[in-house]
């Protein structure tokens, strides 16, 4: 629990820093500090469809993500933010009792705060440290043993007017496991139609990964790519397998259409496939018990988004 009254501390601090505040001489400056304020959201439903395990047995995902974020520039060159998720994974296993010798679960949980900060150079370059935190457990696990620290750092800059590019890593302390991964961002204007890009929105696709954009009008986008995703939790102490750890791997090739609502506001759907999906069961103590592999099954999605 020290671990989480930190993040606690923290995430008061960090709402701290975006609230306005005021000149020496009482005077509010809420005038200028709405005009370095930012704020997005977003809310995606996700059905995976049935898919079958290859010991037997098989399963469909309904998944839950909401994402809020605020943003303040602070200084030319300094921009530092907030962000909040809640993520929620409702698992519906048929004709088994148990998963790879684990009572099987029902709704995993993931909240979660993190704390961008990005500063940008006189060379056009830009640094992005990125601190986050965690929980993610089967309900009612002990949030401390499910938590998740650690962050990304990347520098990235212009070759030309339409070409970007970046590298850094991932690093993260994962229940009882470490997870270091290297970043490539890229921003490539192909031409006026055509955008290559990471897929960074939140979403079944992001963060990360690649994606290729189509541009066939101011309102529509079309895209089509994929990324590799892999997800950590901690299973509750009344499990068979006490506070043990389940992991989820996969690859997610997708298609999506996008349809800007207004200058602030988009409608995202996407569809695809999970593709070399996998679930492993590991001890409290992280120690690899088993696995399973599941079958390609396909996947839908909505994102109702906006920024203000």
């Amino acid at each position: 629990m020290r671990r989480f009254s930190m993040a606690v501390s923290m995430m008061v601090i960090g709402m701290i820093l975006v609230m306005p505040v005021k000149s020496a001489i009482g005077q509010t400056e809420q005038e200028d500090n709405n005009s370095s304020l930012s704020y997005s959201f977003s809310y995606t439903p996700v059905y995976q469809f049935e898919s079958d395990l290859d010991n037997g047995g098989s399963f469909d995902l309904h998944r839950h993500y909401l994402n809020l974020s605020i943003t303040r520039q602070i200084s030319k060159s300094t921009t530092i933010g907030l962000g909040f998720k809640y993520e929620l994974e409702k698992w519906n296993f048929s004709d088994l009792s148990n998963i790879l010798g684990a009572t099987v679960w029902d709704n995993i949980h993931r909240p979660g705060i993190s704390f961008p900060i990005s500063l940008s150079f006189p060379n056009y370059l830009t640094l992005n440290l990125t601190p986050a935190f965690e929980w993610s457990g089967e309900s009612d696990f002990e949030p401390g043993k499910g938590f998740i620290s650690g962050g990304t750092l990347s520098l990235s800059g212009p070759l030309n007017k339409d070409f970007y590019v970046g590298v850094g890593f991932g690093l993260f302390d994962q229940i009882e496991a470490t997870s270091f991964f290297p970043i490539i961002i890229i921003k490539w204007q192909i031409n006026d139609r055509l955008l290559l890009t990471n897929p960074f929105r939140v979403g079944p696709a992001g963060p990360a990964g690649i994606e290729l954009v189509y541009l066939p009008a101011d309102e529509w986008e079309l895209g089509v790519g994929g990324s590799y995703r892999t997800y950590r939790f901690r299973l509750n102490e009344d499990n068979s397998v006490a506070e043990g750890v389940g992991q989820n791997n996969f690859i997610f090739a997708f298609l999506r259409i996008r349809r800007k609502l207004s200058k602030a506001m988009a409608l995202d759907f996407s569809c695809g496939s999970i593709f070399n999906g996998q679930l492993s069961l590991e001890n409290r103590n992280g120690d690899k018990l088993a696995s399973d592999d599941y079958d390609a099954a396909p996947i839908v999605a909505l994102t109702f988004s906006g920024e203000f």
